[in-house]
């Protein structure tokens, strides 16, 4: 077959680099003129069929030309490896904030999003942190922000997670360059990045999730400081030690387990060294003394300080204590394998709901596996990055750290940790990507490009798609949508302006608490008294009782207030659709309508208030 001289192939990818630019400029444009009117369960299902065509040709095409130039070693000869490195980057950012371009309004105001809302709304207010604030970083910041520009928490509270998750590719792009020696692995590594979405840290304003991606800036600083033995970098370090600990603890255990366990790897082959040799001696740790033991006395004493003025201490020390000597303590994983066999009951495949969820998980990790065999080999013949053989401390004890930690009921899970191990995982899986890649593609040329880059291409692709699929809870991953509607965000107001206090308040997904974080203040919130959760008798019972009743009053016993959102009508119908006919179907939300012992107060098309009164 006729192979193209180089210029017609660089004219030929030039015309499609082109083409998909105006495709996805054309997708983007249609999309943002189609944004939500309501609800929606997924953000997949509702978004223009045109653009996920267009995300899904450009990546593809984006990564077929950095990785064809790694395999072909043309990087400094070929520039257009650059133009698909910026589309992939490109369609990354538009993943992330696609809710953005879709006109949500506001995002996961169910959960701790809320409540960090309220906070930087009092330090604003008041001019310092409230009381009893454990994470006062994110909210004096984003304060200064707001005082800076006038900008409404509405939009901040949206931008600022995306400003993050783009920023962390570029951060962990600059930490692969303090690793390894050749820009093509960085590369990779940036590539891989983009698959690793955890949507609590990518999306919403959470001090965890912000922290945890700025976490490359800090292990590139960490390895500076290491290697340079610079004064700049120890006075970055100081000051990253200093903060971390009143920005989130999770990350700052992370940090502090990278200070522990970096000299480890080293240690161990020396001691390898003198056991093989007995011609060199034992290594001389004292320099970590300095190096590493002294930040992690000190990030060590100032968190344990800190954290211990707060009641949060005392409940981890608690459940730590009963998990250890109490017998028949609940641990983590009994909740998993209970929430486990709940599903199975209700016909649930656990296994394909497991690699939809922690596919992108389950196969860094397999990477990661083989990356460590191959640092192994390479050690034998004293070809290895320093950098990374230390990581492989980090690595391997968080590989033992997080199934253990799921034996125990700690305020933190074992998934906190999630993100910093798939962090490691990123850069070990694009070690064993190009250490692939480059050894192939020197013995199995095929026109221009090698069998191997072809099997490279499909894993990150792979990974890049998963990645996506798993970034917004739908139907898919059986995740329930935090779109937060502007409709609900005004039904809410209304009800905390008019409601009785006196009068408990009911219904079955709204989180009543977290709404009076965002919108009330201080004062407002000791009188309304909400809970942050409907739980228990607080809810609405499954099919609000017409299944043994003919009215909802007939299973109160005084006056209850009911609040019916969107969410709740979708919820089983579009996300457990096999659970439904147990829980609610659409015939018992159109009962409330004609139920005698139910009045409505107000309604919005997203948002129905209710008073259920009673008939004697």
């Amino acid at each position: 077959m006729f192979s193209p001289s180089a210029t017609h192939r660089q004219r030929f990818q030039k015309a499609i680099l082109i083409f998909l630019f105006l495709f996805l400029s054309v997708a983007l444009i249609i999309t943002w003129n189609t944004p939500a009117t309501g609800y929606e369960s997924s953000i997949y299902r509702s978004t223009p069929l045109i653009l996920w065509v267009s995300l899904i040709a450009s990546v593809i095409v984006g990564i077929v030309l950095v990785v064809i130039s790694i395999a072909k070693k043309e990087l400094d000869q070929n520039f257009l490896w650059k133009i698909g490195l910026l589309l992939v980057l490109l369609c990354y950012t538009i993943c992330v904030a696609l809710f953005i371009i879709r006109g949500y309004y506001m995002w996961e105001i169910r959960g701790d999003p809320a409540s960090h809302i309220g906070w930087i709304k009092e330090t604003f207010n008041m001019g310092h942190t409230p009381a009893g604030d454990i994470y006062p970083v994110i909210h004096i910041y984003l304060s200064e922000i707001i005082f800076l520009t006038g900008l409404e928490l509405v939009v901040l509270h949206k931008i600022v997670p995306i400003i993050f998750s783009v920023l962390f590719i570029l951060y962990m792009y600059v930490f692969a360059k303090a690793i390894f020696s050749n820009t093509a692995t960085a590369l990779l590594v940036g590539i891989v990045s983009c698959s690793i979405f955890r949507t609590d840290f990518y999306l919403n304003l959470i001090p965890n999730g912000l922290s945890s991606l700025l976490l490359p800036l800090v292990l590139f600083v960490i390895l500076k400081y290491l290697y340079q033995r610079r004064l700049a970098w120890a006075v970055l370090l100081s000051i990253l030690v200093i903060l971390y600990p009143i920005f989130h603890p999770v990350p700052t255990m992370f940090i502090g387990l990278v200070f522990l366990t970096l000299w480890i790897p080293h240690a161990v082959l020396e001691i390898i060294r003198y056991i093989r040799e007995r011609k060199i001696p034992l290594p001389d740790l004292k320099c970590y003394k300095f190096e590493l033991i002294l930040p992690l006395l000190a990030m060590f004493i100032w968190s344990i300080f800190w954290i211990a003025s707060f009641r949060v201490w005392d409940e981890t020390l608690r459940r730590v204590f009963q998990t250890i000597f109490s017998e028949g303590t609940r641990s983590e994983a009994m909740g998993l394998l209970g929430t486990i066999s709940h599903a199975q009951g209700y016909g649930y495949n656990i296994i394909e709901i497991g690699i939809k969820t922690y596919g992108v998980v389950m196969l860094l990790f397999a990477l990661s596996v083989l990356a460590v065999l191959l640092l192994l080999r390479n050690l034998h013949y004293d070809r290895y990055d320093k950098p990374l053989l230390s990581l492989l401390g980090p690595f391997g004890v968080l590989s033992i750290v997080l199934p253990v930690l799921l034996l125990f009921d700690l305020p933190f899970n074992a998934f906190r940790f999630l993100h910093p191990f798939m962090l490691l995982m990123s850069i070990f899986s694009a070690y064993a990507l190009y250490t692939i890649l480059t050894y192939k593609g020197e013995t199995f040329l095929l026109r221009g490009t090698t069998v191997v880059a072809v099997l490279v291409i499909v894993v990150i692709s792979g990974l890049l798609l998963g990645g996506s699929l798993s970034l917004y809870p739908s139907p898919y991953n059986l995740g329930m949508s935090y779109h937060t509607t502007h409709a609900e965000v005004v039904g809410m107001e209304h009800v905390f302006d008019y409601r009785d206090v006196t009068t408990p308040l009911t219904g079955f997904s709204i989180a009543p608490g977290r709404f009076a974080d965002a919108l009330l203040t201080p004062e407002e919130k000791t009188v309304q008294r909400l809970p942050m959760y409907l739980k228990g008798g607080d809810s609405v019972p499954w099919h609000f009782g017409y299944d043994t009743h003919s009215s909802l009053s007939s299973v109160y016993g005084k006056e209850a207030d009911l609040v019916i959102t969107s969410r709740d009508k979708v919820f089983y119908t579009d996300l457990f659709p096999d659970m439904a006919q147990y829980r609610f179907t659409n015939q018992d939300f159109e009962r409330l309508k004609v139920d005698p012992g139910i009045d409505s107060i107000y309604s919005n098309g997203e948002f129905d208030f209710f008073k259920v009164i009673m008939m004697f």
